[in-house]
């Protein structure tokens, strides 16, 4: 599986594993140039666990995307001619930030039934002006995404959640993501693999062995 990748999708879920084992959401984001090389990476910094008691000013901030744009040097490049990668469907504020960046393709992974904002583009006249290029999301690896964060709420919280209703608007959209997660709970799978210090390319493989045949098939965009 992991060798059929390409080499941007490799990059988000070495970040999104490295968030993970940082006890921070495991959502990571790389910028690539015109040439597909890669520019710029970001991963989550939110809340990790030793801040679960309560969060610290501008955290909240500290996503994937937004450490990618960030960190992305725009002197003497095109942006309008690079490409933002991120494994999930990015919030009002990264999706805001990414229009405003100057780049105009985005691919993301799985949906984020929650916080997902690719649907702004075109409420306004301002953000309908941009000629930006969406796709997503990644039939084959949204579920494999999706599956890690949503495990990653369920341990968290001891298989419940806080705000009601957070993973039935999952269920409504990608149900098959929420039993995924629910099942990597179960199973303990992904504590196994971080104590054990497994690499990304070797938690993912193992991830692809579970899913539903009908959707371990790897997307090449």
């Amino acid at each position: 599986m992991w060798e059929t990748l390409i080499l941007p999708w490799q990059a988000c879920l070495d970040l999104v594993w490295e968030s993970y084992c940082d006890d921070c959401y495991p959502i990571g984001a790389i910028i690539t140039g015109p040439e597909g090389e890669i520019l710029s990476r970001g991963r989550n910094h939110v809340y990790p666990q030793k801040l679960w008691t309560g969060p610290m000013p501008g955290v909240d901030l500290a996503h994937a995307e937004m450490e990618a744009l960030n960190r992305l040097d725009y002197v003497g490049i095109d942006p309008h001619a690079c490409t933002l990668y991120t494994s999930l469907e990015p919030c009002l504020m990264c999706m805001s930030a990414f229009y405003m960046s100057g780049l105009r393709t985005l691919y993301y992974a799985a949906r984020d039934s929650y916080a997902g904002s690719v649907e702004i583009l075109g409420k306004t006249w301002y953000l309908g002006r941009k000629q930006i290029q969406v796709h997503g999301p990644s039939l084959e690896l949204e579920t494999i995404v999706l599956g890690v964060v949503l495990e990653q709420e369920f341990r968290k919280y001891d298989g419940g959640h806080p705000y009601p209703g957070f993973f039935e608007r999952y269920r409504q959209e990608v149900p098959q993501g929420v039993e995924f997660g629910r099942k990597l709970y179960e199973l303990n799978l992904l504590e196994q693999l971080r104590r054990s210090g497994a690499s990304a390319e070797e938690v993912f493989e193992r991830l692809s062995e579970l899913v539903p045949s009908e959707t371990s098939r790897v997307n090449k965009i």
